[in-house]
């Protein structure tokens, strides 16, 4: 089965300041997550504060990562790492939790994690937090590649935004209107519009709805 799998991790959790309340936080991100997306395997946590979870769409496990690290610089003030990987996997032991199971599919997603604490490391690429990997012939390297440098450009972005800008980009992808969010941010709703302009929350946005139409 070729599914559209990720691995992600929380940066810097050992030096976090309470480890059980960021437990709770992730947890209740990734079910939040869960219930919106409905990936074929649910992202749950495993070792440490790492966790993992497959998506049957290139664009559902796009916006699955990007919720969840919102999610976190929100609740903890914790960014989080991903490695997404595309090919197959094979599935062990469906009833242990997290799930035993192997697969080429898994093999990306851990070498492009790797990859993007790798890049993290460098000045120029400080801010990268998601790599892809592929090993199916199903989108080759072009569409791998052009995939991976939204995904690079997402990063930056949403690195430059502050607490408020990433809070109105979270609303904006669960479908919030802005008079609701001008509401909970105490600021006009023509504040809320400006703020996601020129946070590029917007572009953004339109970016993960083509990703998504592209995919259908």
């Amino acid at each position: 089965m070729i599914l559209f799998t990720v691995i992600g991790d929380v940066v810097g959790s050992r030096q976090h300041k309470d480890r059980r309340r960021l437990q709770r936080d992730l947890t209740h991100r990734l079910n939040a997550v869960n219930a919106t997306l409905n990936p074929i395997q649910p992202l749950e946590v495993g070792i440490g504060d790492e966790f993992q979870g497959a998506f049957q769409r290139i664009s559902d496990v796009s916006r699955a990562t990007l919720l969840v690290r919102l999610g976190l610089l929100i609740d903890a003030h914790t960014d989080t790492r991903f490695g997404l990987g595309e090919g197959e996997i094979t599935v062990f032991d469906s009833g242990r939790a997290p799930i035993s199971q192997d697969g080429p599919g898994w093999w990306a997603a851990r070498a492009a994690i790797d990859r993007a604490k790798d890049l993290s490391k460098q000045s120029r690429t400080s801010a990268l937090r998601t790599c892809f990997g592929y090993t199916s012939n199903r989108e080759g390297p072009a569409a791998s590649g052009a995939f991976e440098a939204y995904l690079f450009c997402r990063d930056e972005l949403v690195a430059q935004m502050n607490p408020r800008q990433q809070r109105l980009l979270l609303g904006l992808l669960l479908d919030c209107p802005q008079e609701q969010l001008a509401h909970q941010e105490g600021i006009t709703q023509s504040a809320v519009s400006q703020a996601l302009h020129r946070s590029g929350a917007f572009m953004i946005e339109a970016a993960e709805r083509r990703l998504s139409e592209a995919g259908k």
